[in-house]
């Protein structure tokens, strides 16, 4: 039985990671060049406007993945007035349904109906840190943009979205490189520095939201940092991650990058992954990373065993009585410390 969306809610007081993952109606290829530079501003409009941060993003041609870190609400919106909510719901004044919104709003005041005023902040602060919102928006504005600029009607997207909950920690790290090397596993390029629509690739071209999103994965969130621990820079940050991207010790070298870096391109070819999966054998985590992991979109929680083994007892009631813990081991790559909730059987990597 499919669980609610609420399920997946994680410790209040907290703020929390999600993998999401939304593929295009019947998966044809529908996005190209122009397509998702729309869905890049869109994506960022509706992240300025909702409060959750992009930690790593990849839009392909029919489906894209964002890795989201998404604030605690209660303590997000603690200090906010009314001002503090109409300023916000300014941001997304190109739409009309909004402008309307504002125009109510500016009316309602000058009438001192303040009844009013509170059923529009009301309805701002529903939208707000908040993933369901988040992704309910996103993929509305984006099909409203499609079909106005494709003369087609009605749905562009397959169904809800997917989504796993992510420690914040080793497990964020992995995720991002799954994320990264989503076109380098479809063929579009040998090096996801080449694809510039994914965080990587941005990162390297210099754009401060991707390099913060890949510090915060690396490095963990700053709040769970020692005190007084100096930032990391990003010629360190980016190093160490790459090690996990190209896997160490599996490089070739290539060309030089556009930040004045050694280019690298993973030493292992499918064929090879392919033989060792045949044998039963066990894939090193960059080879993993390189192959559709099910695991990623799947797996419900991915962290540590503690960190599943919390959730597990959070939601109790949602799960058997025969089961007595939360945490299952990773199949068929060497996953280190992960664990998820599912205990996937059949083509966990493929």
């Amino acid at each position: 039985m499919r669980k609610p969306r609420a399920f997946l809610l994680g410790e209040s007081g907290f703020a929390h990671f999600y993998h999401v993952v939304s593929r295009v109606a019947g998966r044809e290829i529908l996005f190209g060049d122009r397509e998702r530079e729309a869905f890049v501003d869109l994506l960022f409009k509706q992240l300025a406007f909702s409060g959750l941060k992009a930690v790593a993003w990849c839009f392909m041609g029919n489906h894209f993945h964002l890795l989201l870190e998404v604030p605690d609400k209660e303590s997000a919106l603690k200090p906010w007035t009314e001002d503090d909510f109409i300023r916000r719901l300014e941001m997304l004044q190109d739409d009309l349904t909004t402008r309307m919104q504002l125009s109510d709003v500016r009316m309602f005041r000058e009438n001192g109906h303040t009844a009013g005023v509170t059923r529009i902040v009301e309805g701002v602060r529903a939208r707000l840190f908040d993933l369901s919102a988040f992704m309910k928006e996103l993929k509305m504005r984006m099909t409203r943009w499609y079909n106005m600029e494709h003369g087609r009607r009605g749905t562009l997207w397959e169904g809800r979205f997917k989504c796993i909950l992510v420690e914040g920690s080793e497990a964020l790290e992995v995720v991002m490189a799954y994320i990264d090397l989503n076109p380098l596993r479809a063929g579009l390029v040998s090096d996801p520095l080449d694809y510039r629509w994914c965080g990587y690739a941005a990162a390297v071209a210099g754009d401060t939201s991707a390099r913060k999103g890949i510090e915060r994965a690396v490095f963990g969130p700053v709040e769970t940092r020692v005190k007084g621990t100096k930032r990391p820079s990003w010629s360190k940050t980016v190093a160490q991650y790459r090690i996990l991207l190209y896997g160490l010790g599996e490089e070739r070298a290539g060309g030089a990058t556009v930040d004045g870096t050694t280019k690298r391109q993973g030493g292992f070819s499918q064929e090879e992954i392919r033989k060792v999966l045949a044998t039963r054998g066990k894939l090193s985590l960059a080879q993993a990373l390189r192959c559709r992991v099910r695991y990623m979109t799947d797996g419900v929680v991915l962290g540590s065993a503690g960190f599943v083994n919390r959730f597990f007892e959070g939601k109790r009631e949602y799960f058997g009585l025969k089961r007595e813990t939360g945490a299952r081991k990773l199949r068929g790559a060497e996953w280190g410390s992960l664990r998820t909730l599912r205990d996937l059987r059949v083509d966990t990597i493929a």
